[in-house]
């Protein structure tokens, strides 16, 4: 694998910017594990282009977006790398970062303003997925807890805020199974975190995850699978927060991930192959992952796409990434690559 100094790239600084907006954060309290996360990753990230030979500064995001702009103009970095999941304690606000990056002409890696806007409304996401023919679980959003039951639906159901990221509002209570638990799901999500509620059919199977990197010829890296075969039967096959962002959880230590995952070559090219469209057309570039279910019936179903995963040392792109063949620095150094050479275009 190349290194920057191997590579002849012009670029010598890297801005790395991040919400840090902890104070700001609503629903529940346990939820700012995944705001530590977002700050530890930017130092991991500083740390692997480091190693590489590039200059990198870190501006976090609070606030004063006029003191954060004139922050990044005085840096004058190469391009800025965005880590932002969000601002001013609000997951929606996720896009207008890349916007103001945009008006302001800064070059920055990930997606733009557009796709991460569609991307985390789940609901608009799925209904671009579903024009598309590309497979995803039944669906409504609610505004309201309801008082029955939509023709198209059937219990069991997964209840989650509409538009949150990082498994936020995910626990083992998500799953319901009948319409007292959908209520006080639907009530529980609204109240707790100011948004409308996404309903869908839960499906107990699988679970995939893709990551991709690229633009004119994305490339969808080795899938990894979420090992949910510790769990007891009587909960259910999901990836909460709790598996997500506290180690030293049960939920956590029962659902390791396995990459490369143990499937059939003509499985991995189906995953590959809707990932790939699932990222194309929800506007991705430069990386993203998709995540998908397979129930009984064997019919992959997208899940949602990701445009700004998760790219610290021990989550999932950068495992996908290490059973490709790159460390973490190269990984690292290929999202930086991949977004300043599209730039260049």
């Amino acid at each position: 694998m190349l290194r920057a100094r191997d590579m002849g790239l012009k670029l010598k600084k890297v801005a790395i910017i991040y919400n840090d907006d902890m104070d700001m954060m609503h629903g529940a309290e346990q939820d700012i594990a995944s705001w530590q996360g977002v700050v530890d990753t930017a130092e991991k990230v500083a740390a692997a282009l480091n190693g590489e030979s590039l200059s990198t500064v870190l501006v976090p995001l609070r606030d004063d977006v006029e003191n954060f702009i004139e922050v990044l103009k005085k840096e004058n970095a190469d391009i800025v790398f965005n880590l932002c999941e969000g601002a001013m304690g609000k997951s929606a606000f996720e896009m207008n970062v890349a916007a103001v990056l945009e008006l302001f002409d800064f070059k920055f890696t990930g997606s733009g303003p557009l796709t991460l806007g569609l991307a985390l409304n789940k609901g608009i996401a799925k209904g671009i997925l579903h024009a598309n023919s590309i497979p995803t679980a039944p669906y409504l959003v609610l505004k309201e807890a309801p008082s029955r039951l939509a023709k198209d639906l059937r219990f069991p159901l997964m209840v989650k805020p509409v538009q949150e990221d990082a498994s936020v509002g995910i626990d083992e209570y998500a799953v319901v199974k009948n319409m007292a638990g959908l209520k006080k799901r639907v009530e529980y999500v609204l109240k707790n975190y100011n948004q409308p509620a996404i309903v869908e059919e839960y499906i107990d199977g699988r679970e995939f995850n893709i990551a991709i990197i690229g633009n004119y010829r994305p490339k969808a890296l080795p899938v990894s699978e979420i090992d949910f075969s510790q769990l007891s039967k009587a909960h259910p096959k999901i990836c909460t927060y709790d598996a997500k962002w506290t180690p030293d959880s049960p939920i956590y230590l029962k659902t390791p991930p396995v990459c490369p995952a143990d499937i059939s070559k003509e499985l991995e090219h189906e995953l590959h192959t809707v990932a790939l469209k699932a990222y194309t057309v929800i506007g991705c570039r430069d990386y993203a992952r998709v995540d998908m279910r397979m129930g009984e019936d064997g019919i992959l179903k997208v899940l949602e796409v990701n445009p700004n995963p998760d790219v610290s040392h021990d989550a999932g792109f950068a495992r996908s990434a290490a059973a490709d063949g790159m460390d973490y620095p190269a990984a690292i150094l290929e999202i930086v690559k991949t977004a300043y050479n599209r730039y260049k275009i």
